[in-house]
């Protein structure tokens, strides 16, 4: 049975898009095509960065728009406003898109900013954006004031430029938070280098949970039913490299001296991949780096739908999606973590834009979970005021973190682009953005400790002779192959084997309780192939169990 997504539903998805692209670009104003910087007299030196409005005219132009730098940000007139490098406005009059430069790109905004009136202080705020030292100090911090509910951890694999990965768990008794069969709520950021934000968010969460837990009722009993993972920095190089060349503008002289001294890089979205390397352009990995490092983007190096409309194939595009799937360490690093744990809910930040997106990016046709998806998208909406809609509204996009952990894991998944420009002023920014998020975030929090939305197992592990088997074993696998694009298919078999394995333990009496996600995935129900199963594990003993939303299954006793 085929492994690729259903050849109907993505030609329907093509038609899809190309009626509702059509109606739009009909409304459309005509755009002045400018050479770089023409639009508003001013000048960009070198061909800097600079901001652009554009309105493609054709189905044909809106696909290859995927590639560029999309800031999020739809203006009033319905055209979309993107970031470009140099070569972009080339690239766009070549493509016969209608575009007028607005401003140049000035990097971060550094100012101290006025802080909102009235606003509490919040969880982990400073006054300024945290660098990567900032962050391990304050993992670290965190899990030496709070040993009994925080878990610092190191992901396996380095960065290309050998920097260490970190994240922390927050359970209310860490020593069993990876052995009890707890769901997990996963909350990451910086999947891409100058969205500071992402972090700043993710962080204050780890903050807030430790804080709260006894003193907040609803965090407490939060932590009791779940455990949460943080990973601030996904894009650890990357990140570093946009934070330590922060450009300081200066009105007066109207330039960006850093800009003019060291490049593009606080400006910096991919990681540090580089492409002269003889082995990367042969389609191997490598991690030698050069200063010609273009980069890939972490957040299209996921397989599922891999290589197809929004994955860029191009290196100098700002969503080149790597030599294969998984061929960078930030996508490796991130998906074994998700597949070592049960992550009933996902939250993948970034900025900007004030959206809450749900699968699919890639289609128009809804999942099997829409409605559901919809339904709690509104709710947290109604907190922080963001546009509840499909990733695909914005623009298409081929193997981010979102579709692939929704298509491989089943899990809940909301990506949440932040604020209206990747660094605003921190003091009138930051603060209240989290404060406005955390309810949200709660909500789908509690979402993942719900188990009516995922599915459970549980049972009674007894020794030969009969006593209660206490600290067993219980593993549950799945195994499978996530479908990457069909052009890509067409050249190769590049479906990517992926395995599930997580694991609990019993307790004292012998008894587990695992909470798992459905063991189907969308695209298997959506192709009609079948219920998909769960293998469960104990000693000799093994199982085939069926899962959905809101499932028991009970084992009954075991032998080991």
């Amino acid at each position: 049975m085929s492994t690729t997504p259903d050849t109907g539903l993505t030609r329907r998805s093509l038609l899809r898009r190309s009626a509702l692209g059509a109606g739009v670009i009909a409304a459309a104003p005509v755009l002045e095509r400018t050479a770089l910087g023409a639009a508003t007299g001013t000048t960009v030196p070198g061909e800097m960065l600079a901001y652009a409005r554009v309105r493609p005219r054709t189905l044909k132009q809106a696909l290859a728009l995927a590639e560029f730098d999309d800031t999020h940000r739809l203006l009033a007139d319905g055209t979309m406003e993107l970031l470009l490098w140099p070569g972009d406005a080339t690239r766009l009059r070549k493509l016969g898109v209608d575009f007028e430069i607005t401003q140049p790109y000035r990097g971060p905004d550094l100012r101290a900013g006025a802080r909102l009136a009235g606003l509490a202080p919040q969880p982990g705020e400073r006054t300024d954006y945290r660098r990567y030292a900032d962050y391990v100090t304050d993992l670290q911090k965190l899990a030496t004031d709070h040993p009994k509910r925080s878990r610092m951890f190191e992901f396996p694999e380095t960065t290309l430029e050998g920097r260490k990965v970190y994240g922390i768990e927050i359970a209310d008794d860490i020593s069993t938070a990876v052995s009890d069969g707890r769901p997990t709520f996963w909350v990451d950021g910086a999947h891409h280098a100058r969205e500071w934000p992402s972090s700043e968010y993710t962080m204050m969460f780890a903050f807030d949970l430790l804080a709260s837990y006894g003193k907040d009722k609803r965090v407490t009993a939060l932590l009791k039913k779940i455990r949460v993972v943080v990973v601030p920095i996904v894009n650890v190089d990357g990140f570093v490299h946009s934070r330590e060349a922060s450009p300081v503008y200066n009105p007066v002289l109207n330039n960006n001296l850093a800009f003019e001294v060291a490049g593009l890089e606080s400006g910096w979205r991919k990681n540090k991949r580089s492409f002269t390397d003889a082995l990367y352009a042969a389609g191997g990995s490598s991690s030698r780096l050069n200063a010609d490092a273009h980069g890939t983007d972490p957040n299209r190096n996921y397989p599922f739908f891999w290589g197809g409309e929004g994955g860029g194939g191009d290196p100098t595009s700002q969503t080149y999606g790597g030599a294969e799937p998984f061929s960078e360490p930030e996508a490796r690093n991130i998906a074994g973590g998700m597949k070592a744990r049960q992550v009933t809910a996902y939250l993948t930040n970034h900025t900007s834009g004030q959206l809450c997106m749900r699968p699919w990016g890639y289609t128009t046709d809804p999942s099997p979970d829409n409605a559901f998806q919809e339904d709690l998208g509104e709710q947290m909406c109604e907190h922080h005021g963001y546009t509840n809609q499909i990733g695909l509204s914005l623009y298409p996009t081929a193997g981010t973190s979102r579709d692939w952990s929704y298509g491989a894991l089943r899990t809940i998944v909301y990506t949440f682009e932040h604020n209206q420009a990747f660094h605003p002023p921190y003091a009138e920014n930051i603060p209240s953005t989290y404060a406005i998020n955390r309810p949200a975030w709660l909500l789908l929090a509690e979402a993942a400790a719900d188990p009516r939305n995922h599915g459970v197992v549980t049972g009674t592990v007894r020794t030969a002779s009969g006593a209660p088997a206490a600290g067993a074993l219980v593993t549950l696998t799945k195994s499978f192959k996530s479908p990457v694009a069909e052009d890509v298919l067409a050249r190769r078999d590049g479906s990517v084997a992926e395995t599930i394995t997580t694991t609990a333990k019993t307790d004292s009496r012998g008894r587990f309780t695992v909470h798992a996600n459905p063991s189907t995935r969308p695209t298997t129900i959506q192709d009609r192939r079948g219920k998909e199963f769960w293998t469960v594990k104990i000693g000799k003993t093994s199982r085939k169990v069926f899962l959905d939303r809101g499932t028991k299954a009970d084992l009954g006793t075991l032998r080991l």
